[in-house]
């Protein structure tokens, strides 16, 4: 989890940087792609919880459109 927080202040720390380059105050598709990734880091931390929730026998189930994807443990 220690690894998680230092990723995560690296991204921070990149994106302000990004921003504070000249031209200044320009949102680039650079931007836009360093937030992209910081909400790919939210979704990588949440998983040591849904592995934890598997084991105690609880079950996930994700469904979008025809895609779905269930999580928990086998019978």
């Amino acid at each position: 989890m220690k690894t998680f927080y230092i990723l995560v202040t690296i991204s921070v720390s990149l994106i302000v940087g990004g921003f504070l380059i000249p031209p200044t105050g320009i949102i680039d598709g650079s931007v836009l792609s360093a937030v992209g990734e910081l909400l790919a880091f939210a979704v990588v931390a949440q998983i040591p919880d849904i592995v934890q929730m598997a084991r105690n026998g609880k079950s996930i189930k994700l469904q979008k459109g025809d895609f779905s994807a269930e999580i928990g443990a086998s019978e």
